[in-house]
């Protein structure tokens, strides 16, 4: 099991279109991926656990990943985190 702190800094946050970004990428891993924000904790594969946490730009998460990729699904999703400005989105 492995965790990390990342920071949302997409200018718009997590919202509809950022967030099925971020589900595509966790679901390519075995691992359970979690993201801990606002005082929730949410799957992340799930588009409504993500978008009713109400996670804005500048937000610190804390993901976790359990499972045999869990150190590749962290790396992914702080890069997916990282790209989501860049795209757009």
């Amino acid at each position: 099991k492995l965790s990390r702190k990342m920071q949302v800094t997409n200018p718009t946050g997590l919202h509809a279109r950022p967030t099925s970004e971020l589900v595509r990428c966790a679901m390519r891993f075995k691992s359970a991926i979690t993201l801990e924000a606002n005082g929730r904790l949410c799957s992340a594969i799930s588009i409504m656990d993500i978008m009713t946490a109400d996670i804005r730009s500048g937000a610190e998460i804390l993901v976790t990943a359990e499972g045999p990729d869990a150190d590749h699904a962290l790396d992914a999703i702080e890069k997916c985190l990282a790209e989501m400005e860049k795209k757009g989105l």
